[in-house]
């Protein structure tokens, strides 16, 4: 009866018989195990297998190749939702990563949590001068061909891509290491999930802070966890003046000039008031001239650049300690 009904289906057009037959031909058992591996759903499963005669690293393959090509039809959908993920290697280093997708459901979902894991622990491995302190950044190109497992990041975006149906990619990762100090980090709006090593949440942050002594290397971790607490709220674009690029300062310069002039003020006068103004901008900017927000004590809050001195007294060895650097990532900020 199969045979006299797939010879008549044929003879109409409908149906491949020889592809239909192995469709028909596909066990269970081979069904089951492939979603076990790959956690695609049932129907995805089976025609990966009867595509490729029932083996299952080639089932896995095309299944991969599907979701590149789902995921290029999809590229162009805006895909600001999703997760910044913070991750320790050690008390000396830490990465930092955001992973976009289209809707805050689907970042929601586990396999999203696992992809943002995945993408940190990569950046984690990336080798490095273990005598130095570094800032490492990278852009969406360098995550994606970062290795995971016996794959690239790029490959298992497309895995995810297959189930989830939604445009989603690494936008930007960062690793702080300080050989001999520490690394702290701070997420805002902590999002529910399975994987206790990695931090997940609307906003991300992480410190590099150097100068403490050994035996003081758990308040100085506490410090830098506060120090990341005051960039999530306060919005500091560089550490200090000397990493404003020459073009930023030259533009606010002239527009300061350009307000002063429009009030009416004489030249000697515009001078020093944009010398004035270029102060709150460097407070507003600049990590190193803000005034410290999480500051607890009764006294008036001091900027950070006279904590760090304050701080280096009581757990340093050798005067003020050093923000080595930090990185502050809002989810959708930069896509």
């Amino acid at each position: 009866r199969m045979a006299a009904l797939v010879r008549g289906l044929r003879r109409v057009g409908r149906v491949d018989s020889s592809k239909y037959l192995r469709f028909l031909s596909v066990s269970t058992d081979l069904i089951k195990k492939l979603r076990k591996v790959s956690g695609a759903p049932i129907k995805d499963c089976k025609k990966a297998l009867t595509e490729t005669d029932g083996s299952i690293d080639d089932a896995l393959e095309w299944m991969r190749k599907q979701g590149t090509k789902i995921r290029g039809k999809r590229e162009d959908n805006e895909a600001s939702q999703g997760l910044v993920g913070i991750c320790a290697g050690s008390d000396e280093t830490m990465a930092i990563v955001e992973l976009n997708t289209e809707t805050d459901s689907a970042a929601r979902l586990e396999q999203f949590h696992e992809l943002v894991q995945g993408v940190s622990k990569s950046i984690l491995e990336v080798a490095c001068d273990s005598s130095s302190e570094e800032l490492l950044d990278f852009n969406r190109n360098q995550l994606e061909e970062l290795p995971w497992k016996s794959i690239t990041v790029k490959d298992a975006i497309s895995d995810a891509v297959l189930k989830i149906r939604e445009n989603m990619f690494p936008n930007r990762g960062a690793r702080v290491s300080v050989p001999g100090g520490v690394v702290a980090g701070y997420v805002h709006n902590v999002a529910k999930t399975n994987i206790p090593d990695v931090k997940m949440g609307a906003i991300g942050v992480v410190v590099g802070l150097k100068g403490a002594s050994s035996e003081k290397s758990n308040e100085a971790k506490e410090l830098a966890h506060k120090l990341a607490m005051h960039v999530a709220a306060a919005r500091p674009e560089y550490l200090s003046k000397d990493e404003i690029p020459e073009v930023v300062r030259q533009s606010q310069e002239s527009l300061l000039s350009e307000v002063a002039k429009s009030e009416g003020k004489p030249d000697h006068v515009i001078e020093k008031m944009v010398k004035g103004r270029m102060q709150k901008f460097y407070g507003e900017t600049c990590l190193l001239d803000q005034t410290f927000l999480i500051h607890d004590g009764a006294d008036s809050p001091p900027r950070i650049s006279k904590l760090l001195q304050q701080e280096g007294e009581k757990l340093g060895t050798s005067g003020a300690l050093e923000i080595t650097g930090f990185r502050c990532f809002r989810i959708g900020e930069s896509v």
